[in-house]
């Protein structure tokens, strides 16, 4: 079996973007942007509103199924920034740019709240 570096870079970031199925990193990538779609229809309707523990575990499986036998490696890293790149950036909008309240937010500190929006390039 071959091993996958995983690079966060490489995610597909449109439905529209191709899915090169022996690229780890980018099925990851377009099953969280399937699931995350499906989700926004889900939460159209209150009752259906499920946990997010759900979605990415559901995430995870259908990752591990596009693998097939392929083993991934770091799999938490690459999970980590599919998720703490969109909370930055929702959380920082929903704050008006405000990094202490971001951080707040967070429950970070704004130190640390700084270095991951570098991270991330969403530094201002």
């Amino acid at each position: 079996m071959a091993s996958h570096a995983h690079n966060s870079d490489h995610f597909a970031h449109s439905a529209d973007a191709t899915t090169d199925h022996n690229c780890p990193s980018q099925t990851m990538a377009a099953i969280i942007y399937e699931d995350s779609n499906k989700s926004l229809e889900a939460t159209s309707a209150i009752e259906s509103v499920v946990p997010l523990h759900i979605h990415v575990e559901h995430a995870v499986r259908q990752y591990f199924n596009a693998l097939g036998d392929e083993l991934p490696t770091d799999l938490y890293e690459l999970i980590l920034r599919q998720v703490e790149l969109p909370l930055l950036t929702v959380v920082l909008e929903q704050s008006r740019g405000n990094q202490s309240k971001c951080a707040q937010i967070l429950g970070l500190n704004r130190g640390t709240l700084r270095k991951k929006l570098k991270t991330y390039g969403l530094m201002a």
